[in-house]
């Protein structure tokens, strides 16, 4: 009698003398479960045998295998057994029960293994707040914390942030069983505008292996304005009749809804916010009709409120707020022979004009105005209501408190102090700014041509570049006008032009440079000076290339450059 070779889960039972193959399909049955879930889903197992219809009866056994259920309880075959677990009340682990199916006048019964895996629930993520809030001032507002616990297992968390005022501490963590890892969270409203409407954030906590997976904290922050306050005006003094005149206003706590006002007239100036400490008003010609004091405030929403008054004058009496290099704008000393900028307010004619130049040398006296310093009249190279520039003459002697007084016609004179000294270089730029590009020229000596030194159009190493400067100092003791040098225009035919000695010092990119000729310009006044100079071999390139000019132990200003072929 040949014998069948039996498969996975196939039974060979005898009957009359012949072998019966009884198979389950599946062979054996799995079950899942997590703690507080939905039961599993039921499973079905189909028995068939060889030898046709077969009756047969199921029961389970198994160590505490009540979890399990089976049906039909019998039948014929070929059949299918449903089989459902109940994990009810069962706790984490994992549990085996056998169905066993036994067939009529078949010896051996068939049996089908289940198992039963248990798992812990999910760990479930709790955070203390799900909203915050934070008023400034004060700034920064106190910080704030929330708390992370979890239900069951360990988890492990990620915490961002949404905003850049919003900081939150840790970034990462891991969160025990019985423990309450804690979160603080602060914020920084110093970059902030005050507004009526809070700012919102949002701190998004992601846990791994918990739920729900993440969770979202509202930070809003309400920034308040303050009170603002008031550190100067400028300028103090307004002409009458000058028209709409802009003021700067300087103080704290400036904003987008701050106003600038005048006590007494209801409407605000026209404010422009330049930054939170600095906002420029326009004070209308209708303000400035007559002499009187205007009192200014600025004023900031509820709860700010307004800051203390600062007077602004209203009155044709000159004033002079600066006295500068006419080529760098630096303050400081000034020398015998610098053309200088003074800078006020109605110190001159309404209608600029420019030098005037009788014998050869240039006027003291332009529309009215005349200047002295140190006692000793200054050549006037352009006059304007709020601009003078002069030449100091080369009689002023050298020390501190020197006076510069300025008289405009009828109008008391303005004055101011100033320091000399014998060297104050200052080159000239091509904008007219004092920094940047220096206004200065290529010279071809192939061709004999100059050009203007720029981006586009660079010297090389070895050519000749021509810088001009002011504030060289009386380097020509002997006149070249017969008594005085102030104010002398170089004439065109003057040989041999008198030269700086020693030569100035210059570096270009770095490196020394080799000066050819230090002095005067035909046709200009003695206090410009012409520097020709050779860029040198070990000097940077570039669009931006600094230059510096010593002389008497005192540079030029810095951030001055000029364009050199790389």
């Amino acid at each position: 009698m040949s014998r069948v070779l039996l498969l996975c889960c196939a039974a060979a039972f005898g009957i009359q003398g012949q072998t019966v193959t009884v198979t389950a399909t599946p062979a054996n049955v799995s079950f899942t479960y997590q703690v507080g879930a939905v039961l599993p889903a039921a499973q079905t197992v189909s028995v068939k045998s060889s030898a046709g219809t077969l009756a047969f009866t199921t029961s389970i056994t198994g160590t505490n295998a009540l979890w399990l259920t089976v049906s039909p309880d019998s039948g014929k075959l070929p059949g299918s057994l449903s089989l459902r677990a109940n994990p009810t009340s069962l706790a984490v682990g994992t549990y085996t029960a056998t169905v066993i199916v036994v067939m009529t006048g078949i010896t051996n019964p068939l049996n089908v293994p289940v198992t039963l895996a248990v798992t812990s629930p999910p760990s479930t993520v709790t955070l203390s707040a799900a909203t915050l809030n934070f008023t400034a001032p004060p700034i920064p507002p106190a910080s704030q914390t929330v708390t992370l616990s979890t239900s069951g297992t360990p988890i492990s968390f990620s915490v961002a942030s949404g905003a850049a005022w919003l900081q939150v501490s840790p970034t990462v963590g891991v969160v025990l069983p019985g423990e309450q890892e804690i979160l603080t969270i602060s914020v920084d409203p110093s970059s902030l505008a005050p507004q009526s409407a809070p700012y919102v954030g949002k701190i998004t906590v992601t846990a791994s292996g918990a739920g729900p997976k993440a969770q979202s904290i509202t930070v809003n922050l309400t920034v308040n304005s303050t009170k603002p306050t008031i550190t100067s005006v400028w300028p103090g003094t307004l002409p009458i009749n000058g028209g709409a005149q802009t003021i700067t206003i300087r103080g704290t706590g400036f904003y987008s809804a701050t106003a600038a006002k005048v006590q007494g007239v209801t409407a605000p100036l026209t404010a422009t916010i330049v930054s939170s400490t600095a906002l420029l008003a326009v004070v209308p010609a209708s303000l400035s009709m007559a002499a009187a004091t205007l009192n200014v405030i600025v004023s900031n929403p509820a709860p700010g409120g307004d800051s203390t008054s600062s007077p602004v004058t209203v009155a044709n009496v000159p004033v002079i707020q600066a006295v500068v290099n006419a080529a760098s704008y630096a303050a400081g000393s000034v020398n015998p022979g610098e053309l200088v900028t003074i800078f006020g307010t109605n110190i001159g004619p309404s209608t600029p004009a420019s030098l005037t130049i009788t014998n050869g040398s240039v006027d003291t006296t332009l529309s009215g105005v005349t200047v002295t310093v140190d006692g000793k009249a200054a050549p006037l190279i352009y006059v304007s209501q709020n601009q003078i520039s002069i030449q100091v003459p080369y009689e002023a002697s050298a020390g501190s408190g020197k006076a510069v007084v300025v008289t405009n016609g009828a109008n008391p004179a303005a004055n101011a102090t100033v320091t000399i000294a014998p060297d104050a270089p200052g080159i000239f730029t091509a904008d007219g700014s004092g920094t940047g590009q220096a206004a200065a020229l290529n010279y071809n000596t192939a061709t004999t041509l100059y050009s203007l030194n720029s981006s586009t159009n660079t010297a090389r190493i070895g050519d000749t570049v021509i810088l001009y400067l002011t504030g060289e100092g009386n380097y020509n003791a002997t006149p070249l006008a017969g008594t005085t040098n102030t104010g002398y225009v170089i004439p065109l035919t003057l040989t041999p032009l008198p030269q700086m000695s020693p030569l100035p010092a210059v570096t270009i990119g770095g490196a020394p440079a080799v000066v050819a000729y230090a002095g005067p310009l035909p046709g200009s006044i003695i206090g410009l000076l012409q520097i020709n100079v050779t860029v040198p071999v070990g000097s940077t390139t570039g669009a931006a290339v600094p230059v510096v000019v010593t002389i008497g132990g005192v540079a030029t200003q810095s951030n001055l450059t000029i364009a050199i072929h790389p």
